[in-house]
Formats: C-alpha cells, sequence, structure tokens
C-alpha cells in the first residue's frame, strides 16, 4: 500500500473515533462551541485529505457531513434525528475506509439517499441567532482552501514529536524476542546455579536484571488504557435506547487502567454482549420504572480496576434483576436439575444456569437477545485467556456480571509441578494455595462416595487426580495418593489438583498449542522452562469441565446462629526460634514457602541481607533483633508474600504449627513485635509482616501502630484479614474476620453485635460500598461506623464512600490511620457521619 493512503487511513481514522466520541457529548451538552469547531475540524481534515488523494465518495459525504456540522457550529440546535444521521454519515466512512484498506483503492457505489438526507437535515437548521452575533463568541472557521497539514497542525507539534507509530506487527515480533530471550535468560540461570564461578554468576545475575527491565518495558509498549475500549459503549448505548426505547445512562470508571492490546481485543465481544443483555433484559421501561420509584433513566456502570496481577471490569446496571424464579423453572424444564435440588441451590448456583448454551428466559426473541446463545459464549472467551465470569443480582435493583482478566497474555508466573514423570505449568493468578496431602503431612484424603475429598479449615473440597485425568498412573503405582494438592479456583468453584511433587515458580513464555495437543482439551498452551525442558500448561477449568466439576458452585454457606457471647476467633500461626528472649509467631497464611538456606548465600544489603530466589532479589531481614549469621550452618527462610511485595524472614528454627486465639496481653516497643500472647503456659510475641514489607518498600506501608470495642474485618484475602486482625486486636479491639460481604451480612444478621465495620472496597459478588449500605439500612445501624479500606485515596473512591455512608476511607496499608479513625470514630472525636460525609467529599472535591 502506498505511504500517502496508509497515513491517510490511520489518521482518518483517528479522526473517526474522536468524532463519534465527541458526536455523543455534543448530544449531552451543546452549549460548548469548541466540541461544535473539534467535530468540523475533524470531518473538514477528513474531506481535504480525500480530495487531494481523489477519493470522491468520501470526499462528497464529508463535504455534506460538514454543511450539516456547519449549521450547528453557527448557532442552531440539533435533536436527536440530527446526531442520529451524523452517525450514520460517520459509519458509512468507516465503512469505506475499510473498504480502501483492504482494495487500495474506493468502492464502487451509491450514497445517494444518504446524502439527500444530510441535505435535508442541514436545510432544516436555522441559528437561533444571526450569524454575525456570534461572530465573537465562535472560533474562526478555517478557510476552505487549507491544507489538511495545516488543519491538523492545531493538534500540537509537541503530541507529534514525542510520539512515533508502529505497526502491531513489529510489537508483536519485539514481544516474541522478549520472550525467547526469557527463556534463554531462564536457561542461563539454571546452567549458573549449578557451578561454582561467582564471575558467570555476578554477570547472568546482571543479565537477569536487565531481561526483567526490557520484559516490563516492552510489555508496557503493549499496554493500552482501556478507556479506547470503553470510548465504543457509548454509541453503543445510545443506540440500544433509541431501539428499545428506553432512557439509559452509561457511566464508565477507571478509564486509564491499562491493558495488554491482545486483551482488549479479546474482551470487546463479551463486553459488547453483557451491555446488550443490561439493556434489554435488565433496564426496565421508563414508565415501569417510574412506578416502582426509580429514576426514569436507567443507568449502567461500568469499571476497572487492578487487582493482584489481574484487571476486574464490573458491568453494573440499577435494572430489575435476574428474575431466581424464571431462572428455576428454566433449568427444570431443561432438566439441568430436579424441583429438590433447585430448591437446596443458593443464588449462586442458580446463576449459573444463566452461563449455559441455550439457556434463556426471555419470553421472545429480539435482534438484540432472547437466543440462549451469549452468556455461555462469554464466559468461553473469558476463560479461554485464563479470566472467569461472575454474576451477582438482586430482585428490582440490578444485576452485576464481574470479569476478572489477566494484564497480559504472552509471559506470566506459573506453578510447576510433576505428575508421571513429566512436568506441567499452572498459571499462578488461578493458585489458591498448596497444600502437602498424605503420609508425612498433616492433611489425609477422605473418600465420600467413593469420591476423594480434602478438608481444609472446615471446608470440604473436591480432589482431582492429575494422573488419571491424563492417564499417566505406572502399573504399580496406581492406587498412590500421596503428595500436594495444588487448591484451585475457576469462578465460583475450588477444587485441589493431586499431583507428585512441586518444583518451581517460574515467568514462563505462553505458546500456543500444536494442533494434535489441542484437542486434547485440558491444555491451554505449552513453554519452554529454564533447562530447555518443554511443559504443558494445564487449563484449570478444563480439567473442571472434563472430570464433571463445571456444575458445582461455591458452597452455600451454613445458616449462622448467633452465639451467646462472641468468641475470639482462632488463627492458624507458625511458632518459632529467633535471637534470645519469647518464641516468636505470625499467621501461617502469611507463609508461602519455607526455604533452607545456608549463610553463604546471604549478601549484606542495607538494614537486612539479600538472596536470589527465583531469579530475583529477596531482601532478607532477622526475625529478631541481636540474631548473627554463622556462616557454617543453614537457616530456615520464611518466604512471605503480600501487598505487592515478596520478602524473607531467616530464624533460627521453625518448631511447630498451632491453631490458637491471639488474645494479646501487651504491646511491644520492639517495632517488629505487634505484641505478646501466652500459647501453652509461654509467653510467645507475635511478629509484624507489615513492618518487614515496609522497611523493604517503604512506600509501600506507613509506619504504626496505635482500645474492647469489637470490628467486624471485611475483607477476600486472607492475608490482609491475617495482617490487619492482629493489628486491631493489639490496639484493644476484639475481631471477627468475614471473607465476603454476604459472610459479614450473615453473621450481623444471626446475631453478632458490632461496634464499628472496616471493609475493603473491592471484593466479588459484593464490594465494601453495597456492603456498607446494607449494614447501614438495617433498624438500629444507621449511625454504625463504616471504615472502608482502598489500595489509594483517589478522588473517585471518596465520592462514591461518602454516598454510601460510609465515615472515613483509609488507605489499606496505613495502619496507623486505621486505628486511629477507629478511635476516633467509637470516642466520639470525629463528630456525626454528615460532618464525615462532608470531608470526605470535600476531600474528593480537593
Amino acid at each position: 500500500m502506498d505511504d500517502l493512503l496508509k497515513d491517510f487511513l490511520q489518521e482518518a481514522t483517528e479522526h473517526i473515533d474522536a468524532t463519534s466520541v465527541e458526536l455523543l457529548r455534543f448530544e449531552k451538552d451543546q452549549t460548548d462551541p469548541a466540541l461544535v469547531a473539534s467535530l468540523f475540524r475533524h470531518i473538514h481534515t477528513i474531506k481535504g485529505s480525500s480530495g487531494f488523494l481523489s477519493l470522491p465518495r468520501v470526499a462528497r459525504l464529508t463535504h455534506a457531513t460538514e454543511t450539516l456540522i456547519g449549521r450547528l457550529r453557527d448557532g442552531a440546535t440539533a435533536t436527536s434525528a440530527h446526531v442520529s444521521l451524523i452517525l450514520a454519515a460517520v459509519d458509512r466512512l468507516s465503512m469505506l475506509l475499510l473498504e480502501i484498506a483492504r482494495n487500495e483503492v474506493e468502492p464502487e457505489g451509491d450514497d445517494r439517499a444518504l446524502l439527500v438526507q444530510l441535505e435535508q437535515g442541514a436545510a432544516s437548521l436555522r441559528p437561533k441567532e444571526t450569524l454575525a452575533s456570534h461572530d465573537a463568541k465562535l472560533p474562526a472557521t478555517p478557510p476552505q482552501g487549507t491544507s489538511p497539514a495545516e488543519n491538523i497542525s492545531g493538534l500540537g507539534v509537541a503530541r507529534l514529536s514525542d510520539t512515533v507509530r508502529v505497526s502491531v506487527g513489529v510489537l508483536d515480533r519485539l514481544v516474541g524476542i522478549v520472550s525467547e530471550l526469557v527463556l534463554t535468560r531462564n536457561q542461563l540461570l539454571e546452567l549458573s546455579s549449578a557451578g561454582d564461578d561467582e564471575i558467570i554468576k555476578a554477570a547472568v545475575q546482571s543479565l537477569s536484571s536487565v531481561t526483567g527491565d526490557l520484559q516490563d518495558a516492552v510489555m508496557q509498549v503493549r499496554m493500552q488504557p482501556v478507556e479506547r475500549l470503553f470510548a465504543t459503549l457509548p454509541r453503543l448505548v445510545r443506540d440500544l435506547s433509541l431501539e428499545l426505547g428506553k432512557k439509559i445512562e452509561l457511566v464508565t470508571l477507571g478509564g486509564d487502567t491499562e491493558l495488554d492490546r491482545q486483551v482488549i481485543e479479546l474482551i470487546r465481544a463479551p463486553l459488547t454482549h453483557i451491555i446488550r443483555n443490561a439493556a434489554d433484559h435488565g433496564i426496565e421501561t421508563g414508565a415501569e420504572r417510574l412506578a416502582l420509584g426509580k429514576p426514569e433513566a436507567g443507568r449502567i456502570r461500568v469499571s476497572a480496576t487492578y487487582d493482584a496481577g489481574q484487571i476486574t471490569i464490573e458491568i453494573k446496571d440499577d435494572g430489575r434483576g435476574l428474575d431466581r424464579d424464571a431462572i428455576k423453572a428454566k433449568a427444570s424444564a431443561l432438566g439441568l436439575a430436579t424441583k429438590e435440588s433447585l430448591a437446596r441451590m443458593n443464588d449462586a448456583d442458580i446463576f449459573e444456569f444463566v452461563m449455559l448454551p441455550g439457556f434463556s428466559t426471555a419470553p421472545s426473541i429480539t435482534k438484540i437477545s432472547g437466543r440462549g446463545v451469549g452468556m455461555d459464549v462469554v464466559r468461553a472467551n473469558i476463560q479461554s485467556i485464563g479470566g472467569a465470569v461472575f454474576i451477582n443480582s438482586a430482585a428490582g435493583k440490578g444485576s452485576t456480571v464481574i470479569l476478572r482478566i489477566p494484564l497480559t497474555l504472552a509471559i506470566a508466573p506459573a506453578l510447576i509441578l510433576s505428575c508421571g514423570r513429566s512436568r506441567f505449568a499452572v498459571l499462578q493468578m488461578a493458585v489458591i494455595e498448596v497444600v502437602g496431602v498424605g503420609e508425612g503431612f498433616d492433611h489425609q484424603i477422605q473418600l465420600i462416595h467413593n469420591a476423594p475429598v480434602l478438608r481444609l479449615r472446615g471446608d470440604a473440597l473436591p480432589l482431582v487426580d492429575l494422573a488419571e485425568v491424563l492417564d499417566l498412573h505406572a502399573p504399580d503405582n496406581a492406587s498412590r495418593r500421596d503428595g500436594y494438592a495444588v487448591i484451585l479456583r475457576v469462578g465460583g468453584v475450588r477444587f485441589g489438583l493431586l499431583v507428585e511433587t512441586i518444583a518451581d515458580v517460574q515467568e514462563i513464555v505462553i505458546e500456543p498449542l500444536a494442533g494434535p495437543l489441542a484437542r486434547i482439551g485440558v491444555f491451554s498452551g505449552q513453554t519452554i522452562l529454564g533447562d530447555g525442558g518443554v511443559a504443558l500448561i494445564l487449563d484449570p477449568a478444563a480439567i473442571m469441565e472434563t472430570v464433571g466439576l463445571d456444575n458445582l458452585a461455591a458452597p452455600a454457606r451454613p445458616a449462622l446462629v448467633a452465639p451467646p457471647a462472641p468468641e475470639r476467633e482462632k488463627t492458624r500461626i507458625i511458632l518459632l526460634r529467633a535471637g534470645g528472649g519469647p518464641l516468636k509467631a505470625l499467621p501461617l497464611s502469611l507463609v508461602m514457602r519455607i526455604e533452607e538456606v545456608t549463610a553463604d548465600c546471604f549478601v549484606a544489603s542495607g538494614d537486612g541481607y539479600a538472596m536470589l530466589y527465583e531469579k530475583r532479589l529477596l531482601p532478607i531481614f532477622p526475625a529478631a533483633g541481636g540474631m548473627q549469621l554463622d556462616a557454617s550452618r543453614a537457616y530456615p527462610i520464611l518466604v512471605l508474600a503480600g501487598a505487592g511485595q515478596a520478602i524473607g524472614l531467616f530464624v533460627e528454627e521453625v518448631i511447630d504449627v498451632l491453631e490458637e486465639e491471639l488474645s494479646f496481653q501487651k504491646k511491644s516497643a520492639d517495632p517488629r513485635i505487634i505484641g505478646t500472647v501466652s500459647i501453652n503456659g509461654q509467653i510467645v510475641e507475635v511478629l509484624d509482616v507489615a513492618h518487614f514489607i515496609e522497611t523493604a518498600d517503604p512506600g509501600i506501608l506507613t509506619r504504626g501502630i496505635n482500645k474492647r470495642p469489637r470490628i467486624l474485618l471485611v475483607d477476600d484475602k486472607q492475608f490482609f484479614r491475617d495482617m490487619l486482625a492482629p493489628v486491631l486486636l493489639a490496639a484493644g479491639y476484639d475481631v471477627t474476620t468475614a471473607a465476603s460481604g454476604h459472610e459479614a451480612l450473615d453473621l450481623v444478621e444471626g446475631g453478632l453485635r458490632i461496634d464499628a465495620a472496616v471493609t475493603d472496597i473491592d471484593m466479588p459478588d459484593m464490594d465494601g460500598y453495597a456492603l456498607a449500605r446494607a449494614l447501614l439500612q438495617a433498624p438500629g445501624r444507621v449511625d454504625l461506623p463504616v471504615v472502608a479500606l482502598a489500595p489509594q485515596k483517589t478522588a473517585k473512591c471518596l465520592e462514591a464512600a461518602a454516598l454510601c455512608g460510609v465515615r472515613a476511607l483509609v488507605g489499606k496499608f496505613d495502619r496507623r490511620a486505621l486505628v486511629e479513625t477507629l478511635g476516633a470514630l467509637l470516642d466520639g472525636v470525629a463528630a456525626s457521619g454528615e460532618h464525615i460525609e462532608r470531608r470526605i467529599m470535600a476531600e474528593a472535591a480537593a
């Protein structure tokens, strides 16, 4: 393709996209003359370039569109029909540009009907006042003879000088080269670790660091803001609103969240389908909404947020919600479940039916929906890229669809495991934890109706033997069940995958499968490991479907009976010996792994040490003051991970794992220690993990801990519950924890008396804002202090918190602020909730 034509197509496409977005803004607010001038400039630029390149259809169409927009610029008021007419012209231009890109010539055809409509539309517009009266207020019209170069010069030289256009093919090739470099880096690390040459080790370590930086930089080049995906949604919602005869508003949040370009393209279709469903099935008509006491215009909110190496996209509407009874009746009619089993199912079970192929409760088929083809494809597409789909709904209040997807598909951390003399990889985003089972471990496999089950902290998890799924059992080893259970989560389902050994954790390059392997169905890709061996990447969703677990949903929560007097919860802790004085302890859930490492692997660094761990430098800290390294011995290293920072604590001895109540008896002046507790008649000091994380990276946490009211602490992540609960206990509070908003409501409605609630704002199914509203709507709890935890105190979080009645918003890692805020609220120092609300709004405005 001619370079000049190629540049024109790229530039014209950008102008078309900008015109579509700005036109929808103009329809809502016609008082901004700069917006109309910008619309005129976009079309005029395309017109000038098309004349230069001899594209008569494009020139005629843009000229007629320009004339219509010119009347708007002269002060005329546009109706919805005029906006629709301009959008139709924009769609036709897009079609023409696509055909030109394919064939390098303008397609034959006749746009006479559309041109006549544009001329009639322009003739129907008359300015409110004479043009002369607007001369002082409107920007000068660009001369008709100006060249395209002169028109685009107004966009700013700086923007053009500090950016460069690179084809997608070049970027993909660059990513491929970096992927190969990562594989080579892993192989060199494997080889150098087996040798004794310190010079080679240092050089390989330096190469590893540079490779990591290069990998991050290249992946950043592929990242694009989700706003590019969100930009197409206003037009979609507008068209749906007109077609359905409903008033629908669209709100988008988190447009600056970045995703891999490839992922954005893969989720475009699922997101479009979910919004079409929300508009057609969810949002009621204006008359229905007014009769229900709702605003006449329905609202669809689409938001994007980061969450531990993934991105969460939430599509929420305020419509009628899913009809549980209709779903149950349809499931029964299709033979998917019996009436008895349906009666025992909770909402999560019932909503799962919506995502089955061919399942639809729509009474009739429309152009938009009702064919039973959609949500099953949405789930399949999202799961194919390692993501998950969740649905939550409340009758009369609306529905929420949550998409959790990886940031990138090219390179990802994975758990390397072995089974039947073969190695496999499973992406770490699906892994919850790894548990040793069988001989020599605390957990044993039980059989229920001949099906293997693992009881883990009160839950019964189904187990899948990987060797059986892949037929890898040796004849003399057919019944062996010792090894490890990798606990996986797919959607709302948790299950354990039985394997023989856990080999490593590596960043792997994901490669597509060859044809014969792809047909097996339980693998999602392949990779080359550091030693040059090939490993197949397991697909947890496909494994779950293969063994028949795909119809399971998260187990229903048991009915909770209010305890006569709330007891302190027990925490699983690991007991340690470090330095002189009392034994040490910390919650076991914070420990990712325990390694045995000789002292010569440590290198002094700052206030502690560092060591090469999993191809990266790991900060190492002594668990107690005064510990001296003995070069002749090995030390247990507790690898801790959380808040985006992995660290290691070296201790002298790991003594035991216990389940105890953390009843703090005394605070400690040592910043490493939260306080002391009594365990089996011994004084034990509980380590403050947050202190060590903060020491490794002062930007992550703020230092400090600062009376016996009961606090309800709600967070879906075990790490944060175990990190914050001891801090609150040491501050003099009784603490009850919950892993979800629904669990928290069950506790409170079951009779648990609480004096304040602390909740994470970002949780699946029910976020912190919804939980706050539910808690405060109940009789007698209107003044309950609710403190929200957010990764950052952004203006959007502050505004949303105030609207939900939240009394204070605290940074998730700001322990001092959390304790001080709770103290102020419970002591009455912070004044009324209304005052707090005003203060939050003031912070948001600032």
